[in-house]
């Protein structure tokens, strides 16, 4: 999956120049709030995110195999290993900086991403896995970001990859 973030990164600039090809969502069920845009590229899905600060984060499974660009900002971020539903022990605790890249490819592994600042990140995704994944409640609808919020996510990147 790394050449195929490096393949996104080159493309960036062009995929930036409009809103075009972009879909939203507002990712705001469990800490910490997300800002997603995202479009499919080379048969993934290409990922922008804003991830807002918080002070609790939610420990879980990715339904894919993904791999992570921070851009901007930076996070801690515990990891660990485990099927089910029921989260494992934590294994390991990172402090992430920008330009930190890493790949989530285990079907089985967890993690959560607790930011102090707003940050920036990519992420590229792979064919869903048949693997429980935490989602909203029923009676929670994610709803898209208002066109505003959308402009703010592209201008924000635009200022990495002008």
């Amino acid at each position: 999956m790394f050449d195929i973030l490096a393949r996104a990164e080159q493309a960036l600039p062009e995929l930036l120049r409009s809103l075009e090809g972009w879909n939203s969502l507002d990712v705001a069920y469990e800490p910490p709030r997300v800002e997603r845009l995202w479009r499919p590229f080379e048969g993934h899905r290409l990922y922008l995110h804003r991830i807002h600060p918080c002070e609790s984060a939610l420990y879980h499974p990715h339904p894919w195999p993904s791999i992570i660009k921070i851009v901007a900002g930076g996070y801690e971020m515990s990891v660990g290993f485990g099927a089910g539903d029921k989260p494992p022990p934590y294994a390991a605790r990172l402090k992430l900086v920008p330009g930190t890249i890493y790949e989530m490819s285990n079907i089985d592994g967890w993690h959560y991403v607790l930011p102090s600042v707003e940050n920036l990140s990519i992420m590229i995704t792979g064919a869903p896995w048949d693997r429980w994944s935490p989602g909203p409640s029923p009676d929670v609808k994610l709803g898209p970001l208002s066109e505003a919020a959308i402009a703010n996510l592209i201008s924000a990147f635009r200022v990495v990859y002008p």
